[in-house]
């Protein structure tokens, strides 16, 4: 075999066995390295078992990841991991379950069976926002995504019950929905520093929306945490490389794809197992993102 340099026709094993030996990832941005790290811990758990990983894009449009996950069914791989673009999609339910086992990446899809792992968001967004009051922050901002995801809806709602409980200002201003993308945190930093009484501290949803932050107030020529404290969510470069580094609402990422992977293995070796659904935690972990209300206005001057 080694002189000859013969390799199994993959094809014609796929037929004979009934499997492919490759899962379906689809993502909503191959760019985001929140996506990437997913990809990676998956692949570390897929990987030594012999299945290979098949990636797809989906833009965060529901009808090219149903196109996405119409294309992979057709290929017949294995099982699915997906991080859908909307949980309410029409169909999305049965598209997910067509497959043999499927796994959902901090989602909820109403009337699905697949499994499912998931963070709890609310643990770390607590903590974050717990430590802006105690700097004296009471304007303390939420940029976010569309409650259509999981990760969104739940950091809002651990927002809005924070909000009385620990005496922050309940000015529905200071809450900005959108799309997790930089355009929508640009826009919303825009809009937010516009008001007559702006924010003294503001927490990012996500990786994506912290990108559109930083360029807002660099645009203005603004400073975290001398002008804005600022608190991320899930860690990248960006957020510890930047000067000074960012406080960060922290998961594991690459748990977070090495677990998908195990839920998906466990259901192809066991099919008829209760649905299963793993959280897992998060954290705050304060840098040099945000400073006592204090010096913000000692800065700042009169």
């Amino acid at each position: 075999m080694d002189e000859f340099e013969y390799r199994p026709d993959v094809a014609a094993r796929s037929m004979r066995t009934g499997t492919t030996r490759a899962v379906g990832l689809v993502v909503s941005d191959f760019s985001n390295p929140l996506f990437s790290a997913i990809a990676k811990g998956a692949d570390t758990v897929l990987n030594p078992e012999g299945y290979s990983l098949v990636l797809a894009n989906s833009m965060s449009d529901h009808a090219r990841e149903s196109e996405a996950i119409a294309a992979l069914k057709q290929r017949r791989v294995d099982g699915l991991i997906v991080a859908v673009a909307d949980e309410g999609a029409p169909g999305l339910a049965d598209r997910l379950g067509a497959f043999s086992a499927s796994v959902l990446v901090d989602r909820e899809v109403p009337g699905s069976t697949a499994d499912a792992v998931c963070s709890e968001h609310a643990s770390g967004m607590g903590q974050a926002l717990a430590y802006l009051a105690r700097l004296g922050h009471r304007r303390v901002a939420l940029v976010a995504g569309s409650e259509r995801q999981l990760g969104s809806r739940a950091r809002i709602e651990s927002y809005l019950a924070e909000r009385p409980r620990l005496g922050l200002d309940e000015d529905e201003r200071l809450l900005v929905t959108g799309e997790l993308n930089p355009e929508t945190g640009y826009s919303a930093t825009v809009a937010l520093l516009a008001l007559e009484d702006p924010p003294t501290a503001l927490v990012a949803g996500n990786n994506q929306l912290v990108v559109g932050v930083i360029s807002a107030l660099r645009d203005r020529g603004l400073r975290t945490p001398d002008d804005l404290s600022l608190v991320g969510c899930d860690d990248t470069d960006l957020t510890s490389l930047h000067d000074p580094p960012i406080d960060i609402v922290h998961r594991d990422l690459l748990e977070l794809g090495q677990t998908a992977a195990e839920l998906l293995l466990n259901r192809l070796l066991d099919p008829a197992a209760p649905t299963r659904r793993v959280t897992l935690p998060t954290t705050f972990t304060p840098r040099a993102g945000s400073a006592p209300l204090q010096r913000l206005e000692e800065v700042k001057g009169p």
